[in-house]
Order: structure tokens, then sequence, then C-alpha cells
């Protein structure tokens, strides 16, 4: 990350920071975008150029890992599109989240919370995430071309995002719940969740050629 990157991605942080402080005081509905910009020293212009919405600016997106997905996305050829090609760019991100600071980890918590108490920040939360399954699943399939279904290409995404939700929340309840340790590594988290679903696939009998779908 260069260094207006770097200044870029403390404005955001800057911006969260303040709507997360002011959201866990007043509710989600009584705070506007005005109270955020003022409480993060900002104008509503900078905000926008930020985030496009009140719900962006709380939930605050892995802009790492969506760089480093699109990194991939670009260079990546039909049999370079698997599920362990992923899970690498996924084991990555768990890598730089057991990196992170304290403070880093407390606003992710500071999130989750939010989200558990507010139903429509909940909501907003799983539109983004469909979105992003949406969009990701769009672009593999356009790589994948011919050579798999949209119905592969969505197996795939689904599947690999499933992983890691599982090894997220996993976490969460972890530092949520004191534990620490291998308790709370999320690598050693997400190796797990990976882990269980190859358990889980080993268990499955051979589908007959009668039962699979057409690509």
């Amino acid at each position: 990350m260069d260094l207006r990157e770097r200044r870029r991605e403390a404005t955001r942080v800057e911006i969260t920071d303040a709507a997360l402080t002011l959201v866990e005081q007043r509710g989600f509905s009584a705070t506007t975008v005005d109270d955020i910009a003022r409480e993060a020293g900002v104008s509503p212009s900078t905000f926008f150029r930020h985030y496009a919405t009140k719900e962006e600016s709380v939930l605050h997106g892995d802009s790492l890992f969506e760089a480093d997905l699109d990194r991939w996305l670009a260079d990546a050829a039909p049999e370079d599109v698997t599920l362990p090609a992923l899970e690498n760019l996924f084991r990555r991100s768990f890598g730089r989240l057991a990196a992170e600071s304290a403070d880093v980890r407390a606003r992710l918590m500071r999130v989750r919370r939010l989200l558990a108490d507010d139903a429509h920040l909940r909501s907003a939360a799983y539109a983004a995430d469909a979105m992003a399954m949406c969009r990701l699943t769009d672009r593999v399939a356009e790589i994948l071309g011919d050579s798999a279904s949209r119905g592969y290409a969505r197996v795939l995404v689904e599947v690999a995002g499933s992983t890691a939700r599982v090894a997220y929340d996993a976490w969460a309840e972890a530092v949520d719940g004191g534990r620490d340790g291998a308790a709370a590594d999320p690598v050693a988290l997400y190796a797990s969740a990976t882990a269980d679903l190859r358990r889980l696939v080993s268990d499955l009998p051979d589908v007959p050629d009668e039962g699979r779908s057409p690509v």
C-alpha cells in the first residue's frame, strides 16, 4: 500500500470510528451522515468520497482483501480458478487479521455487536455480502467461460465464502468469550474450517451420471 492509499485508508478508519461511536451512543436511525462527518472532522463531500452510504461507513469493508481479489481475478486463467486458489486468498486475509493491532480487532468486534443489535444494519450487511458474492460469481463465470456452468461458479464462490464466514464467526465468538491462543487464532480457525469442508466432501457418495447437471 503506497502513501496515498495509506492516507485514504486512515481517513476511512477515522470516519468508521466516528460512525461506530455515534451509532453506539444514539442508534443507527438517529445518526446522520452530517453527524458522522462532523465527528470525524471531515466534510460531507469527503465522507461520500470514501463511502457511498451511512451503512457502508459502519460496516467498513476489507479493502485489502478486495484489492488482493481484484489482482487475482485480473491475472487468472480458467485453470487457475479453483477452490484451493480462493482458499489461499481467504488464508492471506486471515493472516492479516492475525497480525492486526488490538484497535483493529476491537473495531471489528464493535461492528459485530452493532449487527447483532440493529436489524437494519444486519440486513445491510447481508445484502452487501450477497452482492459481493454475486459479483465474484459473475467474474469467475466469465473467466471459466465454456469450461464450466455458472452454477459451478456459484457453488465454488459460495462454498469458499461460507467456509471463511464459519471461521470468522468462530474467531469472533472466541474473542467475545475471552479465549486466547489457538482458540482465537484466525489462521488456525480457518484451517479447521477448510479441513471440516474436506471431511464433509469426502463423506459424499459419487453422483451418478444421470444426476449431474449439464454444463
